[in-house]
């Protein structure tokens, strides 16, 4: 079930992505990362995750392959997270803060620290952006 729910979600983002102008590849049994999208700009390289529970937790392990992948693709380490029936919220993974052996992230703080989907794609800016007169 959490499989059918996960590769369901990482479906609809690449949905979401292509309706965008990204090219896109999902990595079937997500040997380093879930999803690769670019539209020769901006080059993503995203771990999916989708839970009914108000957290998530990302193993050591899949923030190292997450990093470690997209630092030698040249793309952005992305998080994305669908909290059902609360939509989507997406992280940088050095924005994450280790807690215990995983990195856990709950819809609270997802709401406060996450961006949303126009801001990982360049349509948006977010606030602290604008705010700081960032480009």
């Amino acid at each position: 079930m959490k499989y059918r729910r996960g590769a369901s979600a990482e479906r609809e983002l690449i949905k979401m992505l292509e309706k965008n102008g990204f090219a896109v590849v999902r990595s079937a049994g997500s040997k380093k990362v879930d999803i690769i999208a670019g539209n020769g700009k901006l080059f993503l390289c995203i771990e999916v995750k989708s839970t009914k529970n108000n957290s998530v937790y990302f193993s050591d392990e899949d923030m190292n392959k997450l990093v470690g992948f997209s630092s030698r693709f040249g793309g952005k380490a992305v998080i994305a997270v669908k909290f059902i029936n609360h939509g989507w919220y997406f992280f940088y993974p050095e924005k994450l803060t280790k807690s215990g052996k995983n990195y856990k992230l709950s819809l609270r703080t997802a709401r406060y620290i996450g961006k949303r989907f126009d801001e990982v794609i360049g349509k948006q800016k977010s606030l602290s952006e604008v705010i700081k007169g960032e480009i």
